[in-house]
């Protein structure tokens, strides 16, 4: 399994609140490291690129990369609402027809909702859902 973790990054940096968009992140990373789960983690390229003047287009294509590439997405949908860019990881990732399940405060975009596979509320349930559905080799 390869898991794509989509939510919002740039707003929270912007806000001087970027811990929300890491911790989550490093607690899923570290649960996949211990089961041998494949990761992508879009914060560790943030944080290397900030310092650079790249076209933030490659950026983008970045994403589409990575979510060809993954198997499964998992998305805090906290504050999407601010996060354009979850919203387009979470559509295109939807139109290839790929599982997503997401955690967090409940969108109420119906667009959005539409592609997510199952909703559960808090993140250590969303794992459990991973594990149970998705990783029968640790089974």
């Amino acid at each position: 399994m390869f898991i794509y973790e989509g939510g919002a990054m740039t707003y929270y940096d912007r806000i001087n609140q970027i811990h929300k968009a890491i911790d989550w992140r490093d607690k899923v990373d570290n649960w996949g490291k211990d089961l041998g789960i494949k990761t992508f983690n879009p914060m560790k390229t943030y944080l290397k690129e900030k310092p650079h003047t790249y076209d933030p287009k490659i950026f983008v294509d970045q994403n589409i990369y990575y979510l060809n590439k993954c198997d499964v997405m998992l998305v805090n949908l906290d504050d999407i609402d601010k996060s354009p860019g979850t919203q387009f990881e979470l559509c295109y990732f939807g139109l290839l027809k790929k599982p997503i399940v997401s955690f967090g405060e409940k969108y109420w975009s119906p667009h959005v909702n539409y592609f997510i596979s199952q909703h559960l509320n808090t993140l250590d349930d969303a794992l459990e859902l991973l594990m149970v559905e998705f990783d029968q080799g640790n089974m």
